[in-house]
């Protein structure tokens, strides 16, 4: 039989937070023996300036310390931090919804890509080349021209979506705008990017791989993975921004009568805001590119669905891989937390106003794992108790009701 270890996250915390005082004190003090020292080497006459060569660098050495101790402050908050996560269930709960919710919107988006071509919105078929073109339906097209004839072309691209209103999709018809609206990408680029990842197979399968193919599957590998980078970029950097903001406004909440703490710990959310940006996009856009190169067999449709699917897939990696590097970006981070900490006080009021809601929020977590834990370890016991409690309520009410009957009626 086992034996539990019992750790006080609470206590980790204070201990980071202890680090984390010794650290400013320590480096402030190293700086300014530093400077005594220089003043006393610079104002020593020169006959006995050769009495300094051996002596050491205090702002190498204070630099040395600080960036040690700076590590093992990150080590032990990153400790207390998994062991609360571990006890939260109400953020297990949470987490595992998240998870679903991402595999349910996967699932929503290839079923509307798999349903607009079901329909035949947008159909594709190979010319005598073996090459595939595409061709909307008769209806689209129709609507297409009536809006791109008319003085009402820009804001049907406008209702249809804002980013349609750029330079680059000014001479785009609105049918095919349609097409990218719902399956992410133009249908030119589906298609010529399904027959370079064929003819990329066929090459190889046949020994017949060339420059050419492989220089074609490349470029429209390239202009395939900007653009699902730039919905990729938008919705992964507004997720990290809001969270972010979250973060902060809960150390605002947590540390805002530590002010060096407050300051690391803001930089090290804007670390990993970024180090999360940069790591699922790079995942989901990878992941996109290769898997509509493995499902491009199964033609332009195989390909918009693969990429649907691989772009899921490659931000779970992107997501993963993230968390190898966020050491390095908190890290990073730090060393620019006084820039930081100067942009985020602009932001000041309002984010303490939010640390105020998620402080609220923790405690109200805090109770319901309370509660959650007690009627796990005494199921029967806690019925009991909300029975009562219950009980106890409703006598009250029926009470409380009983009074203000009296009390109005009693002119009778």
């Amino acid at each position: 039989m086992g034996n539990k270890i019992s750790v006080n996250p609470d206590r980790l915390e204070d201990l980071a937070n202890e680090l984390v005082s010794k650290l400013s004190k320590i480096e402030a003090e190293y700086k300014d023996l530093h400077l005594e020292l220089y003043n006393l080497i610079s104002s020593a006459p020169a006959e006995y300036s050769h009495c300094f060569y051996q002596v050491g660098d205090p702002w190498g050495t204070g630099n040395q310390l600080v960036d040690l101790l700076s590590e093992m402050e990150i080590d032990l908050r990153m400790t207390a931090n998994k062991f609360s996560d571990a006890d939260n269930l109400v953020g297990k709960l949470y987490k595992l919804y998240d998870q679903y919710g991402a595999l349910t919107a996967m699932g929503a988006l290839a079923t509307k890509q798999l349903t607009f071509y079901g329909l035949g919105f947008t159909q594709f078929t190979k010319n005598a080349d073996g090459l595939f073109t595409y061709k909307h339906m008769g209806a689209l097209n129709q609507l297409s021209d009536l809006i791109d004839n008319s003085k009402y072309k820009t804001v049907g691209r406008g209702l249809l979506s804002p980013s349609f209103l750029l330079k680059k999709y000014k001479d785009v018809p609105f049918a095919d705008l349609v097409h990218k609206k719902i399956a992410k990408y133009l249908p030119d680029d589906v298609t010529k990017y399904t027959d370079s990842s064929r003819a990329l197979y066929r090459g190889v399968l046949n020994n017949t791989l060339d420059s050419t193919k492989f220089k074609s599957f490349v470029q429209t590998g390239a202009k395939f993975a900007r653009t699902n980078a730039v919905s990729t970029l938008a919705v992964t950097g507004i997720m990290e921004a809001g969270g972010m903001s979250l973060k902060i406004s809960e150390n605002y909440a947590k540390y805002g009568n530590n002010p060096e703490v407050l300051k690391r710990e803001n930089a090290k959310a804007v670390g990993n805001a970024v180090n999360n940006t940069v790591a699922i996009t790079g995942g989901s856009i990878a992941g996109a590119v290769v898997g509509g190169a493995l499902l491009s067999w199964a033609g332009p449709v195989g390909t918009v669905v693969g990429a649907t699917a691989g772009s899921f897939v490659g931000g779970i990696v992107g997501e993963q891989a993230a968390k190898l590097t966020a050491g390095i970006a908190e890290k990073a981070a730090i060393a620019f937390k006084e820039p930081i900490h100067a942009g985020v006080e602009f932001f000041k009021g309002g984010l303490e106003k939010a640390g105020k809601v998620v402080e609220g929020v923790n405690k109200g977590v805090d109770f319901v794992n309370e509660q959650i834990k007690e009627t796990i370890a005494d199921p029967v016991g806690k019925v009991k108790e909300i029975g009562s409690k219950a009980k106890e309520t409703a006598s009250s009410l029926v009470d409380g009701a009983k009074d203000f009957l009296e009390d109005k009626l009693s002119f009778f």
